[in-house]
Parts: structure tokens; sequence; C-alpha cells
């Protein structure tokens, strides 16, 4: 169980009251009953370490305005596209705040909600391989959207305004896109908010796995990913030829299917353009799940 919950800053506080102004009416009464999870990709270099290293040395996770990068739209310049949707979202409360005072970017598990999820992969695969699962109290000062900030969407709010049944991402083209966007406030502090890490099984016996247990914290892994060659014809059709000649080039250096590592090695090399690299693993995370899930959508340039 978590430690004890945060005292929120002014601009905290202001930023979830205007969430709450643009939310509209209570539909659910009883408190948060599902756990937050925040993706990320634990090998990829930030600053020339490992997040996941970088994460337990610092003890908290840092939104993308401290950290300098994101898995999403990075663009925490003043008048840039985060930053505006936080000034119109919380009413501005956050531009004269510092950048730690920003909330952190997670999604919201919808298992226990009844809906399908993600198999055991978290909350937003989208976003990385491995996920911070944040204990439930968090979700207690957070705001919510659904579907993700990136679609305008008109569902916001925080816990009990928004609709847990009638989900709007449930609708889209994309699996990758079924989930509803968590904006946690009060900062993300490993010791105090973070149930378990969840790592795919490529990672066992690695230093990544070795220092999740030195900072104490819980270690799980999910069923993993793995791409096969056999794969890329549909991953050409789910994001594009190019984005596939990049699958088939890694494989060329991956002993028989790739996973996770194989594409952070990949990044922490430089061989191919971000954007590229973040469409191969989009790949990864809808093809190659253990369950043999997958999809022939093609899906607009802007995925």
């Amino acid at each position: 169980m978590p430690n004890s919950e945060p005292t929120l800053t002014t601009a905290q506080q202001q930023a979830l009251q205007a969430a709450q102004r643009h939310g509209g009416q209570v539909r659910e009464h009883s408190p948060p009953t599902t756990a937050i999870h925040v993706h990320f990709h634990p090998d990829w270099l930030v600053q020339g370490t490992g997040l996941l290293a970088l994460l337990c040395q610092q003890g908290r996770y840092l939104s993308q305005f401290e950290s300098g990068s994101s898995n999403g739209s990075y663009s925490p310049e003043p008048q840039g596209e985060r930053w505006q949707w936080e000034d119109q979202r919380f009413a501005g409360a956050y531009n004269q705040a510092t950048p730690g005072e920003r909330p952190v970017y997670g999604a919201v598990d919808l298992g226990p909600l009844g809906h399908p999820g993600h198999h055991g992969y978290g909350a937003a695969p989208r976003f990385g391989s491995a996920y911070l699962q944040l204990h439930s109290a968090a979700a207690a000062r957070s705001s919510f959207c659904d579907p993700d900030s990136f679609w305008q969407p008109r569902h916001t709010g925080l816990w009990q305004q928004m609709d847990w049944q009638q989900l709007q991402c449930l609708q889209l083209a994309d699996p990758l896109d079924h989930y509803v966007e968590a904006q946690v406030h009060g900062g993300l502090l490993l010791a105090r908010d973070v149930a378990a890490i969840w790592l795919d099984p490529c990672y066992t016996d690695s230093p990544l796995a070795q220092a999740v247990q030195n900072c104490g914290l819980v270690l799980r892994f999910h069923p993993g990913y793995r791409l096969h060659a056999g794969q890329l014809a549909q991953a050409s059709l789910y994001r594009g030829a190019e984005v596939a000649e990049v699958l088939a080039d890694m494989l060329e250096h991956a002993p028989g299917c790739l996973t996770p590592a194989d594409v952070g090695q990949a990044q922490a090399c430089g061989r191919y353009p971000a954007p590229l690299l973040k469409k191969a693993w989009h790949c990864l995370a809808q093809l190659g799940r253990a369950q043999g899930l997958g999809t022939s959508a093609k899906l607009p340039a802007s995925a």
C-alpha cells in the first residue's frame, strides 16, 4: 500500500478544479477501483542513460517538461501542442509552475471495469513494453480524458465524472488507441506510488531486472512481445512499407524474432529515425503479443 498521498501545490489543486469544471455531472459515486499504468521503454536512452535505470536512480518519474523526452506527443515548449493542451485543459494553472509540478501521463487499467483491455500487457502498450502499476489511490488525484488528448476529446473530468461503461476510445479503429488517458497530479514517486513494475520476459536476469530489485520494488513479467519475419506483411499493412523495411533490417540483427530489447538496442545505436522506430514499436506491440493478437487495419499516416 502507498505510504501517504502527497500534499498538492496550489497549481495542482487549481488544475484539478479546472478539470472538474470541464467534466460535467457526477456519474460514479464510488471511489476508484482500478490502477493507472504508466508505460515506457525501459532501455531507451534519455540523456545517455536507460530510462529504467534513470527512474531507479532518481526515485521518481519525470514529465516531458522535466525529462526532455516523450513516447507520445513531445512539445513542452511554451505554445507547443502539449503546453497549449494543458493550458486549455487546466485553465493555465501550470503556466507559471515549475516543470516538476506538471502532471505525469498514464492510462487506466480497463480490465477491472469490465472491458477487455490489452490482456495483461498494461493499459496502453502503444507507449512502451514496460509499465508502472500505480496504487489505486493515485486515481483520486488524477484527471482523465476518453480517448487520448490527441483526439481533443469531449469526455473529460475527474474519476466520478467519467462514463466508465460507454468508452469512446473502444470505437477507434486502431486497437492501440483503446485506452483512457490519465493525468496524474502531485508527482509520481516510485516508493510511494508504484505497486509493481512490469517488464517483458526478455529482460529476465538482466541488469534492468536487477535494478528494479535493488530499488526494493515488486517486479513482474507480462506474457511478452515477439515479432517474426512471417509477420512483416501484416506490419506493412499496419504501419506502412517503410516501417516494415525497418523491422526487416532489425530482424537481420536478431536471432529469429524481435523483442523489446532489440528495439531498445536499435534506439541506443540511433540506426533509424525516431518516427520510424516509434512505429516499428507499434507493430511489435500490436502484432507481437504472445496470444497472437493482431490487425490488418490500415491506419492514417498520423497514427
